[in-house]
């Protein structure tokens, strides 16, 4: 393969993980732009189909029962999505910037630049969606997430490093 082609490669490979960065982006402001309602009604599925999954006495129970126990769990299922995506957001953006020259401490620092700047401006985007709010501890949960994201690449880095020394 030549020098261009690679080179190509290269710019093909940066622009496609950036893309998963500017999607994740977008999912993040497509959850944040749902109203309340919206919003519980989203989490209730999900915590819905989990119960169905891992509760097979879910169904059997009263309707009153099951909505006790889905807005029981509505703020820890929401509080774990906080992580969950910006988890991703930090794989994603860690991904990205791997792609690109540069040592590690500036490309982890740079992940928790973009979405800790994210996080705050999607918790200011839901100030103005109404029944939403802008909440600080969101921001800390987006925080866990883009560190346990930066966390998994840096170790999954360090593991295939070291894999590779021993052999």
């Amino acid at each position: 393969m030549s020098g261009s082609e690679t080179a190509s490669r290269q710019y093909k490979k940066r622009i496609i993980r950036w893309l998963l960065v500017l999607l994740a982006m977008a999912g993040i402001y497509f959850l944040s732009s749902q109203t309340a309602p919206e919003s519980n009604a989203l989490s209730g599925k999900t915590i819905r189909a989990l119960l169905l999954l891992f509760r097979h006495d879910f169904p059997a129970l009263s309707l009153t029962e099951q909505k006790l126990i889905i807005s029981s769990l509505q703020s820890v299922i929401r509080d774990a999505a906080h992580i969950l995506v910006y988890l991703l957001l930090g794989i994603l953006c860690m991904l990205a910037l791997l792609a690109h020259d540069g040592k590690m401490k500036n490309r982890i620092l740079m992940t928790l630049v973009i979405g800790t700047v994210y996080a705050f401006l999607d918790e200011l985007h839901q100030y103005f969606v109404s029944g939403r709010a802008f909440e600080f501890y969101d921001i800390i949960l987006d925080c866990s997430g883009l560190l346990l994201g930066i966390m998994m690449v840096t170790g999954t880095l360090w593991f295939r490093a070291r894999k590779k020394r021993s052999l």
